[in-house]
């Protein structure tokens, strides 16, 4: 294992490929995209072991549209985790030859398989915002062709809500850890993994869901040992009373406190919650880490400084 410490970088869809209305989804535009959020964490490649996990939200419901009807969201997930993980890596290595950086690790993808439980409720109660924002007429349009679809507020329109069952085992850890062992960066879990069932043969059955990157991330950083947990999102880090006139950032957060905040429903479940349960999760397991929340085009130096972003502690 590597002498460096590791540190798990979570990079959500948006940081790969922007949400909003309208934008562009070409692979030029993710990798351009892409390279902006690379620069920021770039002084983290000689400094620790970096494992990169991505989500695919904005992606994964353009491709869903284009897929044959009824296929399981799954596969959607096995098709983008592959053209996301190739723009990650190729943004990496045009910054290291644009830039002149010597020395740095070379980055290897992991397609990577999540095991889930057939019975999680999460696959009665979808919570899972994928695609763009989609305005009221653009919804109307597709409620007309597929009434089951189920739509959330989200930013300036909505977003379609997808099944997100729990993390329970990732299948492929030791192909995570052998990356890592030849001194690479693994790009692995995309989109959260893929989810699967097994069989009574130990088949993989790819399910009708998409996971939560976050809280495939937390499993992975408590199985690597990490000692930082980088959630990169939209926002500055941690609120209360987001969006009200008592809105309250905080930077320095124990673990007891976002529980109880998390408890009386402080964080909507399609967008904070998951975060910070993925944070509880971590730190649940790994005791003396760090769970750093804070915005995907924030200089990674300053995150873990505590000068940006919402660093949390256990107690």
């Amino acid at each position: 294992m590597t002498a460096k410490p590791i540190i798990l970088v979570a990079i959500g869809g948006n940081g790969i490929c922007p949400s909003e209305p309208g934008a562009e989804m070409s692979f030029t535009a993710q990798l351009i995209h892409t390279k902006r959020t690379l620069w920021n964490l770039i002084s983290l490649f000689d400094q620790f072991q970096v494992v990169i996990t991505h989500g695919n939200g904005p992606q994964a419901g353009l491709v869903y549209e284009q897929m044959i009807p009824g296929t399981p969201f799954g596969v959607v997930t096995l098709v983008t985790t592959s053209q996301i993980s190739s723009a990650i890596t190729r943004a990496y290595e045009e910054l290291i030859i644009e830039n002149n950086l010597q020395g740095l690790p070379p980055m290897e993808p992991v397609l990577s398989w999540v095991k889930v439980d057939p019975h999680d409720p999460g696959f009665s109660s979808p919570s899972k915002p994928v695609g763009q924002q989609l305005s009221g007429e653009e919804v109307a349009e597709l409620l007309r062709h597929h009434p089951e679809y189920l739509f959330t507020d989200y930013g300036k329109g909505k977003r379609r809500l997808i099944a997100s069952p729990q993390p329970r085992e990732i299948l492929n850890l030791t192909d995570i850890r052998e990356v890592i062992e030849d001194g690479k960066v693994p790009v692995a879990l995309g989109g959260g993994g893929i989810p699967v069932f097994l069989d009574n043969y130990g088949r993989k059955e790819i399910t009708n869901g998409i996971l939560d990157k976050d809280l495939s991330s937390a499993l992975l950083a408590g199985n690597l040992a990490a000692e930082d947990f980088l959630i990169l999102t939209n926002e500055q880090g941690v609120f209360t009373g987001y969006g009200t006139p008592s809105q309250r950032f905080h930077p320095q957060i124990k673990s007891s406190q976002v529980q109880s905040w998390l408890t009386e429903g402080e964080f909507p479940p399609g967008s904070m919650g998951p975060k910070v349960e993925a944070a509880l999760k971590f730190l649940a397991a790994s005791p003396n880490g760090r769970v750093i929340v804070g915005h995907v085009e924030e200089r990674a130096e300053k995150l873990l400084a505590g000068s940006a972003g919402s660093i949390i502690t256990a107690d």
